[in-house]
């Protein structure tokens, strides 16, 4: 979960680019409600990121089509913008997750239900192909109206300290689980908002899986930092340099930095415990 930087690029100079590339009768389909969508990137900008509540604009089940299929189907202007979207490399990580590689662009608002922002640069969010799945095209929650999850490119990601992670070493596994607790001064909305976006993105159980196999990655340089004088604060400090780096760059509530804290305070882990990460190399048979 992080916040991105806005793409530089006019929208109405993208709407426009992308209508002309389309053939008829798309074009002049997209061409008669050019005003109207024109106006509703207006009123999208002035609700981020509470934008879940807009409504749709009056479009001819045809005229929809138009909008959709500029996305879908590509032409120059629309693979120039999903390149300049996806290329850099602020964005080069999934921003709602932070796991996986952005390799794909998530409709904020989806495209069924809101066509007018299919090729809208600010509802085109990088994405990998996990969030994208999972999020599909849900908005608020029906129980609570807050929106499901976090716009990358409008939220801004508190920076009072949010997710937890356990850590237990039990005979030869190690045990880890995410959550999230609400910090005093926190709003309950703003919460609830995260806690959206955890569960419905299954980062719990994601976060513990990749964690366990980052840490199968590090375990030479714990085993060094143990050495044969068994320094469990060598191996603690380590680890400690390493979250603040991470904190340093992606924030503190990054799952990661976080799986580094939890770690470093484990006695039984820095104590010879991180062998229960070491990743045993198969044997090929031929």
């Amino acid at each position: 979960m992080r916040s991105i930087p806005l793409l530089a690029v006019d929208a109405t100079d993208v709407f426009d680019d992308i209508a002309a590339a389309k053939r008829q009768p798309r074009r002049r389909r997209m061409l008669a409600v050019r005003a109207r969508v024109l106006s509703a990137y207006q009123d999208y900008d002035a609700a981020v990121p509470e934008v879940g509540g807009l409504a749709e604009v009056q479009m001819t089940n045809l005229q929809k089509d138009a909008m959709r299929h500029a996305y879908t189907v590509e032409t120059q202007p629309m693979t120039q913008l999903r390149g300049d979207l996806l290329k850099r490399i602020s964005v080069a990580r999934c921003p709602f997750c932070g796991i996986s590689e952005s390799s794909t662009l998530d409709h904020y608002l989806p495209k069924e239900q809101f066509p007018e922002f299919s090729v809208f640069p600010k509802n085109l969010c990088p994405s990998c192909a996990v969030c994208n799945t999972r999020k599909r095209d849900r908005i608020l929650d029906e129980g609570t109206n807050v929106r499901m999850f976090l716009h990358p490119c409008y939220d801004q990601i508190p920076d009072m300290g949010f997710l937890v992670v356990r850590v237990r070493v039990e005979a030869d596994a190690l045990v880890l689980s995410y959550r999230l607790v609400r910090p005093a001064g926190m709003a309950l909305q703003v919460f609830q908002h995260l806690q959206s976006h955890f569960n419905e993105l299954n980062l719990a159980d994601r976060y513990r899986r990749m964690g366990l196999e980052h840490l199968g990655g590090q375990y030479p340089a714990l085993r060094r930092a143990y050495g044969l004088g068994e320094d469990a604060e060598r191996v603690a400090e380590k680890l400690r340099e390493g979250a603040e780096d991470f904190e340093e760059v992606f924030g503190p509530n990054y799952w990661l930095a976080k799986l580094y804290r939890a770690m470093a305070d484990n006695e039984d882990f820095c104590d010879g415990g991180f062998e229960t990460v070491r990743v045993h190399a198969h044997p090929v048979h031929e």
